[in-house]
């Protein structure tokens, strides 16, 4: 596999960035990565973010052109409204008031609603990675885990992730970062 995250390129685009090959003619990103001899994406997914790029119908823009140009997908869910990575695993606004047990529901409920939107829209998911950058676990505090007590809460929270996942792609690889 050779792949890249593009997850940035309609950001981009709306602020007028274009991409261009070897010989200088522009290339929409995704054909650009094609013709590089790329065959994978990553894309990931926030769950509402301020600007509304990484969102799922963001995310099904991004994945649509990759699907036709017969490219494998990964998506990578943050289960933040922004980045997330060892030193910041924020919650999303709207998962703020939750406990562990609310938590459980609403990553369930996101990863199942973005992948059966993609499935719906037929698009095929190669891998789904739950959480990014989860050196220190997610959606802390909770699935904080240098809080040896909260290893626990972090595994369950990944299980959801991952369970909702192989519901709905059953041979989906599901990745730990």
């Amino acid at each position: 596999v050779k792949g890249a995250d593009i997850s940035w390129v309609t950001e981009m685009e709306s602020k007028g960035m274009r991409f261009s090959n070897a010989q200088g003619k522009e290339t929409e990103c995704t054909a650009l990565m094609k013709e590089l001899g790329f065959d994978a994406i990553r894309l990931r997914v926030w769950v509402d973010p301020a600007d509304g790029y990484c969102n799922k119908e963001d995310v099904l823009a991004k994945a649509l052109r990759a699907k036709k140009l017969g490219m494998k997908i990964m998506i990578d869910f943050h289960y933040s409204d922004t980045w997330a990575d060892p030193s910041k695993q924020a919650r999303p606004k709207a998962w703020s008031s939750h406990g562990i047990d609310g938590l459980l529901e609403a990553v369930e409920g996101h990863t199942t609603e973005v992948l059966q939107m993609l499935k719906d829209n037929g698009v095929d998911v190669e891998w789904v990675q739950i959480g990014n950058e989860v050196n220190d676990g997610m959606l802390h505090p909770y699935g904080k885990i240098s809080d040896a007590g909260k290893i626990p809460d972090f595994v369950r929270l990944f299980n959801a992730g991952s369970n909702a996942a192989r519901k709905v792609y059953p041979s989906v690889k599901v990745v730990l970062h």
